[in-house]
């Protein structure tokens, strides 16, 4: 597990956040943990896609792969939930790709006071994009809703003193996925 424990403002996230990505198998598995209370978007459930997830707690996979277009963002709640969507420019849609129907299988365990959620990506979603593994970049990254309402941003690839932004595909380092 590797841990996000600053905030885009390079403050203490307490307590932080850890992450995994992994390989198994025939997928892309990607973890998240907790010790914190979650808050998740009302009505989202373990398993499901469902857009806006990122206006609570949520965390978010950016991948690419040797070139810097197209790019994919997955959003993992911690319930489960999930999102994603592919780009060929920051927040620009890459045609002919339907994330809602990738096979991607996820689930989340959300307690009074930890969290612990995974997504399963087949790696053939990767392969259509035209992606091989030895070349996949990442940037892991969580949006943390505060209880005034305020964000807390936080990624392996930040940039302090600008302003939150993780689609920034060329900043995004090699991947260093764990079998």
């Amino acid at each position: 597990m590797q841990w996000l424990s600053r905030d885009w403002e390079g403050v203490v996230v307490q307590p932080p956040i850890g992450f995994s990505i992994q390989m198994e198998g025939n997928e892309l598995v990607f973890r998240m943990q907790r010790a914190a209370v979650a808050h998740v978007k009302p009505g989202s459930r373990s398993g499901e896609f469902t857009p806006l997830l990122w206006k609570y707690d949520v965390t978010e996979l950016f991948l690419r792969g040797e070139g810097v277009k197209p790019y994919m963002e997955i959003n993992l709640a911690p319930n489960g939930a999930w999102w994603a969507a592919v780009f060929d420019d920051p927040r620009v849609d890459h045609p002919g790709v339907d994330a809602a129907s990738m096979p991607v299988r996820s689930f989340g365990r959300s307690e009074s006071s930890q969290w612990a959620a995974e997504l399963r990506l087949p790696l053939a979603v990767l392969e259509t994009l035209g992606w091989k593994l030895p070349e996949l970049h990442a940037c892991a990254c969580a949006v943390l809703r505060q209880a005034d309402g305020s964000y807390r941003y936080t990624s392996t690839s930040m940039r302090p003193g600008e302003k939150p932004d993780f689609h920034r595909p060329w900043d995004w380092v090699p991947a260093q996925l764990q079998a």
